[in-house]
């Protein structure tokens, strides 16, 4: 990283509860797919950084309990969008947790071989078929025409799709983040 990580003895006490909630919050679980404290107890992933500004850290953490795990729609097809934004963004921290968190999601290998390289995975659903064109049109062009807004939201739901729009704008944040960072996936994954 281009800054230094905080060893958790020397975190304020504002830091030391943003840290508490990675070190013992769901994303610690034994089931979580990805962890966001390293073996040698310090952050990795976006909280490494988000510990630098705890106000911001604790908002970005329930914007993303929120945008994770509270959308209505399905898990496989979040984490469609999150690695095609990890794609588009070739970011390292992202595709690491996140091919993990969508093969736990559901996703096969062949799924993921094919968002990796840029195609839209064979048998989809109707929904994840639509997460995959919409997230891809977003990323690539800002917006949806009037047409590609109607027919998003024809079949995901104007709600979910507004969900989906935020998911993206998310892990954009995030891509960029982590970018200007430099904050990369473990070099052994655990």
């Amino acid at each position: 990283m281009r800054v230094d990580d905080l060893d958790p003895a020397d975190m304020t006490d504002a830091q030391r509860e943003l840290y508490e909630w990675y070190a013992t919050g769901p994303r610690a679980a034994p089931d979580s797919p990805f962890r966001l404290v390293g073996a040698d107890g310090r952050l990795q992933g976006p909280p490494a950084v988000w510990i630098l500004s705890p106000t911001f850290g604790q908002a970005l953490r329930h914007i993303g309990g929120a945008v994770r795990f509270g959308s209505r729609l399905p898990a496989r097809a979040c984490e469609i969008a999150i690695l095609l934004a990890g794609h588009h963004h070739r970011s390292p921290f992202e595709l690491y947790a996140h091919t993990r968190a969508g093969a736990a999601a559901g996703l096969t290998d062949a799924d993921l071989a094919a968002l990796a390289a840029g195609e839209e995975p064979a048998g989809m659903s109707d929904v994840e078929a639509c997460v995959y064109r919409t997230t891809r049109r977003i990323l690539d062009h800002g917006t949806l025409d009037d047409g590609e807004f109607r027919d998003a939201a024809g079949v995901l739901g104007e709600v979910e799709l507004f969900e989906l729009v935020t998911l993206i704008g998310y892990y954009t944040m995030v891509a960029l983040q982590l970018a200007v960072f430099d904050v990369q996936p473990p070099a052994v994954a655990p």
